[in-house]
């Protein structure tokens, strides 16, 4: 009849990679502890439990080796009667080392007496027994060993069965009370070797048996499983770091400790607590010890650790190359970039160069066009076959200057070549420059007239702008309600200006308003008198302010009342430039130059209609700009139009004949 009590025991499993070829044998090994309930050791397990049982089993005493290679470690803490079979499991594995300090000897391994899970017949228990166990074999034993029923016939069969019923009690005690049963079940045979080395088809094999073996210390309950090849990483972490993190209940007592049941008093019971946990620290610092470099030993061959190394080591490779890779990819960019930029830098200069050298060709030609035209001119010859361009005093140099000034290098060429001519007479001549003159004065009315209307359209564009913003300001002034432009009013004579950030404090005193819209309602509604139809007295100047601002300078006074005296020029100069005068000039030619002014007319007063009026300001500037820009500068009167405010290169031109004509008429009076 079975009992139904848990044991722990070891089954069989099968290995396929072990049948060898042809299936002529089967080979078969235990596996890990397993628990089970109301069922009985078979087989081997059997007879060596019934041999141990009747007392006829001895066991082996163990060798004591530094270092043991063998092919594996027994597991000889008394777990029923498994751990012979264990130690001939671990034998099994081929190539396994073990290390350590092998098994722990009681003092008298001999007598029974001193197994306390033996007396109370707990010795396919032992640590494993829970307290009901120990508590129902306690009664059990004390019912069948108690004096009384021992039917003693002497003194001395009655003291020893005395002695044996008080033995029972204080294993009893001992492993009911869960401090002296942790120090006894720290004390019982256990086997302290661990597995330094084996091959990697054997890792979880040896190292998941030793970590079995040792999770019985442990004070977190499950502990988790070395697991297989297969197990996720995520648990391979987790069961590395808890056994890096493993806390042992295991107690180490030492054999010069101090019996605490012979304390006198609660200060020596204390006394001796600290004597005996100093004793006993060496022996917890040496488990820790051997239990991190067991870790560490596992960790360092496990394959699964092994593997994800080679991979990251891989992908360490493989990121290396790439960085690599993307940095030549990178120099050879710059490289290429930095080739095509000294290219085009080149390209560039080339250009630059070759442009330079073209405009000193054109400057060069078209200062000897210039000085070709200057020649024919003046009648000092230069025409073709000895031929004469123009009579000497035929044009005004200022009108050859004009056209040196304003025609380009084709102008310029056409121009000397008509006047070089044989064919030509000296009117003809002189009818083509006058033509070419004309011809000049209306293309600098064009660009006049079409900066003029670029100004205007400027300017109206400004003035759409200023409109808009003013309609928008008026808009925003609408918005506001008589209650806040009270409050606002308020607030400015609250704080008058020179207030430390005044327009913040009034715009925290309004509170309903920004401060751009305060300054928008003061600038534009209250300054200018547009809200409420009402002046803001508070912003209007006094007259006597009003007086100390007027300018009463005599130079500003002489400027603003100067009027220029109207002189009408005759012939095709004075009307050259004038507005319509394109229109009006004939095709065919155009009339002699202009007369010079009546001796004796004041040069202050010489004033010509189509130059326009000129202030004083004005005139100033042009005979600075005249003496800055120099006859055969580059489109010379363009240059000193820009530096006369308000007046064009025609009316630069001729108010400076007007100026060189009343001069000569000074001199010859």
């Amino acid at each position: 009849m079975p009992h139904r009590h848990r044991h722990h025991l070891r089954l069989l499993t099968h290995d396929a990679a072990l049948v060898p070829e042809g299936g002529a044998a089967v080979y078969a090994q235990a596996t890990a502890f397993t628990l089970s309930y109301g069922k009985e050791p078979a087989g081997h397990f059997f007879h060596l439990a019934a041999l141990k049982q009747a007392g006829l089993y001895e066991e082996p005493e163990p060798e004591e080796p530094a270092e043991v290679e063998s092919a594996s470690s027994a597991d000889v803490s008394r777990q029923g009667s498994t751990a012979d079979f264990a130690s001939l499991e671990e034998e099994a594995v081929a190539g396994a080392k073990w290390k350590g300090k092998g098994k722990k000897k009681k003092k008298d391994k001999g007598k029974d007496d001193d197994d306390l899970y033996a007396l109370l017949g707990l010795q396919h228990e032992r640590w494993m027994a829970t307290e009901g166990q120990i508590k129902s074999a306690y009664r059990k034993a004390a019912l069948i060993h108690h004096p009384d029923k021992q039917g003693a016939q002497d003194e001395a069969a009655q003291k020893a069965a005395e002695d044996k019923f008080k033995k029972l009690q204080e294993a009893y005690e001992t492993l009911i009370d869960p401090s002296k049963r942790r120090e006894f079940d720290s004390t019982d045979d256990f086997d302290d070797s661990l597995p330094t080395e084996c091959l990697p088809p054997d890792f979880y094999k040896v190292f998941g048996a030793a970590f079995r073996r040792n999770s019985r210390w442990s004070v977190n309950q499950p502990v988790p499983d070395l697991g297989d090849a297969e197990a996720a990483m995520d648990k391979v972490d987790a069961f590395y770091n808890f056994w890096y993190a493993f806390k042992s209940w295991r107690e180490f007592p030492h054999p010069e400790e101090e019996d605490i049941e012979q304390a006198e008093s609660r200060e020596h019971r204390r006394w001796i607590e600290r004597y005996n946990r100093k004793l006993r620290e060496q022996g917890k610092k040496e488990e820790f010890r051997r239990i991190r470099d067991f870790v560490d030993c596992a960790y360092r061959q496990d394959p699964r650790i092994l593997r994800r190394k080679e991979e990251e080591r891989a992908e360490r490779e493989r990121r290396k190359a790439e960085k690599e890779a993307e940095r030549q990819r990178q120099l050879e960019e710059e490289k290429r970039k930095a080739e095509e930029a000294a290219a085009a830098a080149a390209a560039e200069e080339a250009a630059a160069a070759e442009a330079r050298k073209q405009r000193q060709v054109e400057k060069k030609a078209l200062q000897r066009e210039r000085a070709r035209l200057r020649r024919l001119c003046a009648g000092e010859g230069g025409g073709e076959g000895g031929a004469s361009g123009l009579p000497a005093g035929a044009v005004d140099s200022e009108d050859v200057e004009h056209l040196c000034s304003n025609l380009g290098l084709d102008g310029l060429q056409r121009l000397c070549d008509q006047l070089a001519a044989v064919d030509l007479g000296a009117d003809a001549k002189q009818a083509v420059f006058a033509q070419q003159l004309a011809a000049v004065g209306r293309q600098l009315l064009q660009e006049q007239a079409q900066k003029d209307a670029a100004a205007q359209a400027a300017a109206a564009a400004l003035r759409d702008q200023a409109k808009q913003e003013r309609q928008q300001i008026r808009a925003k002034l609408s918005e506001w309600s008589e209650e806040e432009v009270r409050m606002l009013k308020k607030a400015l004579e609250k704080f008058p200006p020179g207030t430390g950030k005044r327009w913040e404090v009034v715009q925290a005193y309004v509170r309903t308003r920004t401060v751009e819209e305060i300054l928008d309602m003061v600038k534009h509604g209250l300054k200018a008198g547009k809200v409420g139809g009402v002046q803001a007295d508070t912003f209007v100047v006094a007259k006597k302010r009003q007086g100390n601002l007027a300018n009463t300078a005599a130079a500003d006074s002489r400027a603003m009342a100067f009027t220029d005296v109207q002189v009408n020029l005759k012939g095709e100069a004075a009307v050259l430039l004038e507005p319509g005068a394109a229109a009006a000039a004939p095709a065919a030619g155009a009339a002699a130059p202009a007369a010079p002014a009546a001796a004796g007319a004041a040069p202050a007063t010489v004033v010509s209609a189509a130059s326009g009026e000129w202030s004083e300001e004005q005139e100033l500037a042009l005979v600075k700009a005249l003496k800055q820009v120099g006859k055969d500068a580059e489109d010379r009167w363009g240059q000193v139009a820009a530096l006369v405010p308000g007046k064009t290169k025609a009316q630069c031109f001729k108010r400076f004949k007007e100026l060189k004509e009343a001069h000569k008429a000074k001199k010859s009076g």
